[in-house]
């Protein structure tokens, strides 16, 4: 489960991971916990990566699959996505887990200019044009597919 987290400025919130197999930006997100649902996952995972508590979360918006190597295992990653509007850019790592800590290296809200032009790896892949839709104001009924 992943977030389009926008500010009231409509820059996208970006995590930097900084792990032995990649370095990346990629949004906010997280796990889904046993018992619990994709938007009580999307919930705690706002908290615990930036400390919001009070959001606007709107639909799912972009899907996206991929595999990743986890505690030395192969897993399928099926990642939803859920476009979010924060009420402020305040930011905090107080509930960050070890595991964040351990990986997590930098936190910055980035404007759509600066995702186009980046040269960083960032994920999912074609966020730039991705994010620009949503900005404009396509808000798809259905989640679309954005990457394999």
């Amino acid at each position: 489960m992943r977030l389009v987290l926008l500010s009231p400025a409509d820059r996208l919130l970006l995590l930097k991971f900084d792990t032995p197999r990649f370095t990346a930006w990629c949004t906010t997100g997280g796990g889904v916990d046993d018992g619990e649902s994709l938007i009580e996952a999307a919930r705690r995972e706002l908290w615990e990566e930036t400390g919001h508590t009070d959001a606007d979360f709107g639909p799912v918006v972009w899907r996206r699959q991929h595999l990743l190597t986890l505690d030395g295992e192969p897993r399928r990653m099926v990642e939803h996505y859920f476009l979010v509007r924060a009420r402020s850019e305040d930011l905090t790592d107080a509930n960050w887990t070890e595991d964040e800590r351990r990986v997590v290296k930098a936190m910055r809200w980035w404007t759509h200019a600066e995702i186009a032009a980046s040269s960083e790896p960032i994920f999912p892949g074609g966020l730039a044009g991705h994010l620009g839709r949503l900005l404009a104001g396509d808000v798809p009924a259905e989640p679309v597919w954005v990457g394999y």
